[in-house]
């Protein structure tokens, strides 16, 4: 693991402007560990090859958000997501929201519209608490409830 939020498991640069960006990676946000393990084995039984899936647990995400010697990142990411998407969602507190009442993560790299339509389709049967696309300059909610529901 690097310094700041470099995971060894992305396949391509996980920073955009120095902050988190798991650019092509779809990001799926579950109530629990054990869920997210399951969903993890549901994408490899799709045909998603083994380094393409990776789950991660809510108090290690939150962790690698918050353990920063600089204060701003999570500011800077804020920032940039907002001026990222046009908006001021709040997908970082969505995330250490998450993580912190017990939830975890999955990560599915989709570097192109065939295997991010594949995750779509299975992401119709496993209800996540929400999904999202980072694609190079956007972010595509797949599934989000509203703010008031995380």
């Amino acid at each position: 693991m690097g310094s700041h939020l470099h995971w060894d498991f992305f396949k391509e640069s996980d920073q955009s402007f120095g902050v988190f960006f798991p650019k092509h990676y779809v990001m799926v946000g579950l109530d629990n560990e054990a869920r997210a393990r399951d969903v993890a084995q549901m994408f490899h039984a799709e045909g998603f090859r083994g380094d393409d899936v990776a789950y991660a647990s809510g108090s290690f995400v939150a962790n690698r958000l918050e353990s920063t010697k600089d204060a701003t990142v999570l500011d800077r990411l804020k920032m940039h997501i907002a001026h990222v998407v046009g908006t001021e969602q709040g997908y970082v507190d969505d995330d250490l929201k998450l993580a912190r009442r017990g939830g975890a993560f999955v990560f599915v790299y989709a570097p192109d519209d065939a295997s991010a339509a594949r995750a779509t389709h299975l992401l119709k049967r496993i209800h996540p608490v929400y999904a999202r696309r980072y694609l190079p300059l956007a972010i595509d909610r797949i599934v989000y409830p509203n703010q008031s529901t995380l």
